[in-house]
């Protein structure tokens, strides 16, 4: 939204952007406090009784991890991006640079939901102690500095280094490819905890003589 210059008005308290930042910032405090109680009770089972099987203490810590590395990564795309809502005194006015970029952005369109819908499939799997289904894979990189070059070449030329965005855009690229990793670990350690649905047949064929009803009689 920063990116394609939709956020509206940073200095409107009613802006679009600055409601979707508090709730932002209300999800991520919330999320920071079920991770340090995760570590916490993931703690506390190295004195547990192990009646019914040892606590899968491993995967449990492994998965916090990799949750925790994504939620990094996520509030980095988010305060790297602050960088186009904010007025740049410096930059030169003759400059189009950024305008062209957003205009970019708003024709790709790179947002998507898959991030979100397979974090909340794993959370549901997780919590209801259900297997995942099968062929489940993370979201691939969207590749967007390849669509920017097939609009524009020249759009992330080095010569434009010094305008105020691009090194935003770069740290934005970085840490959405470290994302997408993580999440990737993140699936495949999940389904190593709850298991996965297997909807593999085997088919088996019965093969028998025919025999005639001569044979029958006698």
């Amino acid at each position: 939204m920063r990116v394609r210059g939709e956020g509206g008005d940073p200095g409107d308290k009613n802006s679009l952007g600055n409601r979707l930042a508090k709730a932002r910032m209300k999800t991520f405090t919330k999320e920071l406090a079920l991770l340090s109680g995760l570590r916490q009770h993931s703690a506390f089972t190295a004195w547990e009784p192990t009646f019914g099987g040892k606590f899968p203490k491993k995967q449990y810590d492994d998965i916090i991890q990799k949750v925790s590395n994504i939620l990094n990564y996520m509030a980095l795309i988010s305060y790297s991006s602050l960088e186009f809502s904010r007025p740049h005194p410096n930059s030169s006015p003759d400059s189009t640079w950024q305008q062209d970029f957003s205009r970019l952005m708003h024709i790709l369109s790179p947002t998507t939901e898959e991030s979100t819908s397979l974090l909340s499939l794993l959370a549901s799997s997780v919590t209801n102690s259900q297997p995942l289904p099968p062929y489940l894979k993370a979201p691939q990189p969207y590749r967007l500095t390849e669509r920017l070059e097939a609009l524009d070449r020249d759009i992330l030329s080095i010569n434009h280094i010094a305008e105020p965005g691009y090194a935003a855009f770069a740290v934005m690229q970085i840490a959405s490819s470290c994302m997408i990793d993580d999440m990737e670990k993140l699936v495949s350690e999940v389904r190593e905890l709850v298991g996965e649905c297997g909807f593999q047949y085997q088919l088996t064929l019965n093969f028998e003589e025919p025999t005639d009803e001569k044979g029958k009689l006698d």
